[in-house]
């Protein structure tokens, strides 16, 4: 499911949610996180968050370092490393530390690069304000 060259095979995860599972609503942990099935709702994770091939989430994604195999749709904040494996999807605006696309993923949005200094600490419960691309190109006109 995932390459050697990332640590999936040897994180220890607080929290699986597996491939036959599917949510509705909010998740949120102060743990790591592994999401295998699908979730339609906002993920927010202290820790890293690891998405699994065969996921798909949509809402918005707020995590330290998030590794990514599987589809997402909707805005993602990272406060450390987004990376996206050759089978990654995703759709919605970013806001990273720092950005890995692996060849053959698909990202789709915009993207902002966080500096070091601007890096808040992620605080559960609060919801970060993303502008969808449609949104920026009306205001301007």
């Amino acid at each position: 499911m995932f390459n050697k060259q990332t640590d999936f095979g040897k994180a220890t995860f607080d929290t699986l949610v597996g491939a036959n599972t599917e949510l509705k609503g909010d998740v949120t942990s102060k743990g790591i996180v592994r999401i295998d099935g699908r979730v339609t709702g906002n993920v927010t994770v202290q820790g890293d968050l690891f998405i699994g091939e065969t996921s798909v989430i949509k809402g918005d994604i707020t995590a330290t370092n998030i590794h990514v195999a599987g589809n997402i749709e909707g805005n993602v904040f990272s406060s450390g490393l987004l990376k996206l494996l050759s089978s990654a999807r995703a759709i919605g605006d970013i806001q990273v530390k720092s950005f890995v696309c692996e060849e053959g993923s698909l990202f789709d949005g915009n993207c902002k690069m966080l500096e070091a200094s601007s890096v808040k600490p992620i605080l559960l419960g609060k919801k970060k304000d993303f502008k969808k691309s449609s949104d920026l190109s009306q205001e301007e006109a």
